[in-house]
């Protein structure tokens, strides 16, 4: 009876202890079809890397076979999981030594593959399942237009099957998103609205919105600022490919701000914006792609730095105090003249330039240089930045 009982576990380990597989997959923001040909099987860039090799206590050679499919569960296209091509090996692989094999060797023009000792493996293709196109032609006029494949989900599964009978099955699934938009939100508008977008420091957090990549490490984002000359430029398109304040190396053309961020702080290494001049930003991102890396332009905004100087001479002529002024950029002309203003809760009072911060006095020129640096801050690596001050709530009082 004991007989009996250990045929079948010796039978266990031998059907599924013969074959290791060990898969890498190429990481891609975006998949185009030029990457892969569903009636050759024909590849330009590589999706996955495999290394194939025995067991310690498998047979002297293990045949196996090889199946590569892409598999769409797409709801623009209508597609439900449905495979796009499935490509194997007709006749079994012979392994004797570690195998590194790729999408890129299946096809129906290789006829062999090297093992590590570089024997020669041979190696017979078929494609055994492909969409059909004649029922499949919306999907195909929406590639065809973008080179891309739409967005979706997909499968990428890759597996080795023994004569034996075991399996092994290895997929990455993709929920593909193709960016495409990329805005910018702040600081700034339209060139005529510089008046409104003004900035109250020579330091401001430019921020920006965009597709979220399906990998954070595959989208580089750039910035560049350029000071806008109305005797120079005729258009903030001229400035921004003219002399740009950031990066300050001319030759890089803009200046990177790291992977999947959508904001950065004007850095006080490329000098202080000046106050009373007009910039304008723009935003790039880097997609990296099967087709190489691809680029994306933001909008273009404009913005202006606060001149307190100039504010200051027309306060004078105005009979306005240096604390009034102030006041005044702190919580905006708007809010001023409503709580100040005829009418207002305050009507006719003035500041009297007891400032205090934090329950400490402070005096009008900090307060001033505050709204023209902004507040500084550390971050973590111990790098100093400047933010504008954030005004939470007004209260007056006699």
């Amino acid at each position: 009876m004991r007989k009996l009982l250990a045929a079948p576990i010796l039978l266990f380990s031998f059907l599924f202890s013969q074959i290791e597989l060990d898969v890498t997959w190429t990481p891609y923001v975006t998949y185009y079809m030029s990457m892969f040909d569903i009636n050759t099987g024909e590849s330009n860039m590589p999706i996955f890397m495999a290394e194939l090799r025995r067991e310690s206590n498998a047979p002297e050679t293990v045949n196996i076979n090889v199946v590569f499919e892409i598999i769409i569960d797409s709801e623009a296209l209508g597609v439900d999981n449905q495979t796009l091509a499935r490509v194997e090996t007709t006749e079994p692989l012979p392994i004797t030594a570690p195998v590194h094999l790729s999408n890129m060797d299946l096809n129906l023009s290789t006829n062999q593959i090297f093992d590590d000792l570089g024997q020669p493996l041979p190696l017979r293709i078929a494609i055994t399942e492909k969409i059909d196109a004649s029922e499949m032609e919306e999907m195909f006029n929406a590639i065809v237009q973008t080179g891309r494949l739409p967005n979706g989900i997909y499968t990428f599964r890759i597996a080795i099957i023994t004569e034996e009978g075991q399996e092994i099955v290895e997929e990455d699934i993709l929920n593909i998103s193709n960016p495409s938009m990329l805005q910018l939100i702040t600081p700034g508008g339209a060139l005529a609205d510089t008046l409104i977008n003004e900035v109250y420091t020579s330091f401001p957090i430019l921020q920006w919105e965009s597709d979220p990549c399906n990998i954070t490490s595959d989208c580089e984002y750039f910035i560049r600022v350029s000071e806008f000359n109305p005797q120079e430029h005729s258009s903030i398109d001229q400035a921004i490919e003219s002399v740009t304040r950031l990066p300050l190396d001319q030759s890089q053309g803009f200046e990177s701000v790291g992977f999947g961020v959508t904001t950065f702080q004007y850095p006080t290494s490329a000098g202080d914006l000046e106050p009373g001049k007009i910039y304008a930003w723009q935003v790039k991102k880097d997609l990296l792609t099967t087709a190489g890396t691809e680029e994306l332009l933001s909008n273009i905004l404009v913005f202006k730095i606060k001149d307190f100087s100039l504010e200051e001479t027309q306060s004078v002529q105005n009979n306005i105090s240096p604390e009034d002024l102030v006041l005044r950029s702190l919580i905006g002309d708007d809010m001023a003249d409503q709580i100040f203003g005829s009418g207002g809760q305050a009507e006719g009072a003035v500041a009297n330039g007891n400032i205090t911060l934090n329950g400490e006095s402070v005096d009008i020129s900090f307060v001033q240089s505050l709204l023209s640096m902004g507040v500084s801050t550390t971050d973590e690596n111990g790098n100093e930045n400047f933010r504008a001050p954030e005004i939470l709530s007004v209260e007056v009082s006699e």
